[in-house]
């Protein structure tokens, strides 16, 4: 947004988009509802482990860009020549369109068969039995994941979705504008935090205002991280909230320092920049030099940059922390509707574009390096130069003493994002304080959690 539009407009805005995700709520919930009166036995009864003797046509949906959408539909387009009896019908959207489609579709008992999940919405189809069972199918190899990535996809025993890749969190740094401002990062594998915001606020000057040292911290990527680092989590393997308060409250309390030294954007480029697309964000037009992100982003940001130049860090870590927090995680699964008719069918295309060689170099790692490990080595020679830094970023994070993934969010939490988002705001724009944000974010979460059990 611009600084023309009013801060009614964006007020409204922010009401829209609000809306949209309770009309979501409303639907999946109704969903939910016809697949228990309908009992989701529509997979069994056809035969999981039994290939259809005729053609068959089956669904596809994703969320993603435009080059996802291409990069996915040549891949599919290749499958379909292996397999002539399957024929796969597409369709994708954005990120929010895309839940807000599944969850009518889902109402009216016809979603797709085969469908992009997500962590923060696995265990919410899950537990209402809308997504089969994964872990026998015979058409899907899971041997060629590790035990680790794979069970990144259970919920209460079940395999409910495949991982298709894996990321990790990072700071991205836009090198180009560090070389023109004669800058250099500190040791980014010693940092501490207290530094992290010192350079930033040193960019912030450097550049007299025209570039934000860093974008805050906010989303649950950073505060995964940094409550890992105080041995703390969002979430409990069990589906619990178990967030110390003082953890959030100090996570807040450095997106408030970064505000007021001056180096981050300011209170009125931050509600501007709040609903931007990422080709338009702070950090792909120069506009800040750092940033929060997750591996498989760096891309689609220098993409985006027009030229500039991308490299991904470590977070800081402060010298007593219990770690350095980092983890690798499934970026997102694959899924198939427990309503398909076509079970072994599914199954199938979602072996192939998790596991297939030609798969694997048609569609890169705009969704994430490849969870099959063996698929790594066919498309490294095709990545950009961002490309191969986010995947070496990942790899070495493997490699590491690295935990576990967070657990995934629990029923009731799948908008867990928007509303720590919508917190965060209010302490970045002085409406809250880190602790009475905390306390709120908290019991509203927890509210939700109870109320879906």
């Amino acid at each position: 947004m611009s600084d023309a539009h009013s801060s009614q407009e964006r007020n409204d805005m922010l009401l829209k988009r609000g809306n949209r995700r309770r009309t979501a709520s409303l639907l999946l919930a109704a969903a939910f509802t016809a697949l228990s009166l309908t009992g989701c036995a529509v997979g069994k009864e056809t035969g999981a482990d039994r290939l259809s003797k005729t053609s068959v046509t089956i669904r596809l949906d994703w969320w993603g860009a435009e080059e996802r959408q291409k990069k996915t539909a040549a891949a599919v387009r290749l499958f379909e020549q292996e397999h002539p009896t399957i024929h796969v019908d597409m369709e994708f959207s954005d990120w929010t369109g895309y839940w807000d489609r599944l969850a009518t579709m889902s109402a009216a008992g016809s979603p797709p068969d085969v469908i992009q999940m997500d962590g923060l919405y696995l265990s919410s189809y899950a537990d209402r039995g809308a997504l089969l069972d994964l872990g026998t199918s015979k058409f899907i190899d899971r041997d060629r994941l590790s035990r680790e990535v794979l069970d990144t996809g259970r919920y209460k025993g079940a395999l409910y979705g495949i991982p298709s890749t894996v990321t990790a969190v990072g700071l991205a740094v836009n090198t180009t504008v560090l070389d023109r401002l004669g800058l250099t990062l500190p040791d980014t594998k010693s940092w501490s935090w207290k530094e992290y915001e010192g350079f930033a606020a040193k960019v912030t000057r450097a550049s007299g205002g025209k570039v934000a040292g860093t974008l805050p911290l906010t989303g649950s990527a950073a505060l995964d991280l940094f409550a890992r680092q105080r041995g703390d989590h969002l979430f409990s393997q069990d589906g619990h909230l178990v967030l110390d308060p003082g953890t959030l409250t100090e996570f807040w309390r450095a997106t408030d320092r970064l505000v007021k030294a001056g180096a981050t954007l300011s209170r009125s480029q931050l509600a501007d920049a709040a609903a931007l697309p990422l080709d338009q964000s702070p950090l792909s037009t120069g506009k800040a030099a750092m940033s929060v992100i997750f591996a498989n982003q760096l891309s689609a940001y220098a993409a985006a940059s027009g030229g500039a130049t991308f490299t991904l860090v470590d977070l800081p870590t402060d010298h007593d922390a219990a770690s350095d927090g980092q983890f690798v995680k499934s970026s997102q699964y694959w899924s198939i509707s427990a309503q398909t008719q076509h079970p072994a069918e599914s199954a199938l295309l979602v072996n192939f574009l998790t596991g297939d060689r030609d798969a694997a170099k048609i569609l890169g790692v705009e969704r994430g390096l490849p969870a099959v490990p063996a698929l790594r080595s066919e498309i490294r020679g095709s990545l950009t130069s961002e490309d191969r830094g986010a995947a070496a970023f990942v790899e070495s994070i493997e490699k590491g003493p690295v935990g576990s993934a967070p657990a995934i969010a629990p029923t009731g939490a799948s908008d867990v994002e928007t509303v720590l988002t919508r917190y965060g705001q209010e302490v970045m724009f002085g409406r809250s304080d880190p602790e009475s944000a905390a306390k709120d974010f908290l019991k509203e979460v927890s509210d939700k959690i109870y109320s879906a059990g």
